[in-house]
């Protein structure tokens, strides 16, 4: 198992399953008070917090502690904030369309899980730019 976890994607992989799992919970938490579009958002904001704070003291740790640009953290999480804004827009936009075009089933269970189904794609593809930008900009030991 420890050799799974010595690869950087792997260990972001599981940060955002787990982010995955903040941001689902955020999502129905709050829906259950405000639209699911505004709740989906607010949620993104959770998530994407939680996820910088796990990827830098589990997956990116060791290019912490190795870089010679001691980046703040506050700026850290700005880096991380915008490049999971830009990640956002195809995530939110694959929402969108998912949302706008519930099944036509008369499946009770499907159409009351479906806003939340819908998360999946997008997340899928929002990790992948992420992942870039976090490996290779926001927590690179290179200097900047």
């Amino acid at each position: 198992m420890n050799a799974i976890f010595k690869h950087t994607f792997v260990r972001f992989a599981f940060v955002g399953g787990m982010g995955f799992l903040v941001d689902l919970s955020s999502m129905l938490l709050l829906s259950m008070w405000i639209a699911p579009l505004l709740a989906r958002a607010m949620a993104f904001w959770i998530a994407a917090s939680s996820n910088w704070w796990w990827n830098r003291v589990i997956t990116f740790k060791k290019a912490e502690q190795n870089s010679q640009n001691k980046k703040a953290a506050a700026l850290q999480w700005l880096q991380f904030i915008g490049g999971s804004v830009i990640a956002f827009v195809p995530n939110w936009g694959c929402y969108l369309i998912l949302i706008s075009h519930p099944p036509t089933t008369p499946n009770a269970t499907l159409i009351l899980i479906w806003p939340y189904l819908a998360m999946i794609p997008g997340v899928a593809m929002g990790m992948m730019l992420n992942y870039a930008f976090s490996r290779f900009w926001i927590f690179s030991s290179t200097k900047h």
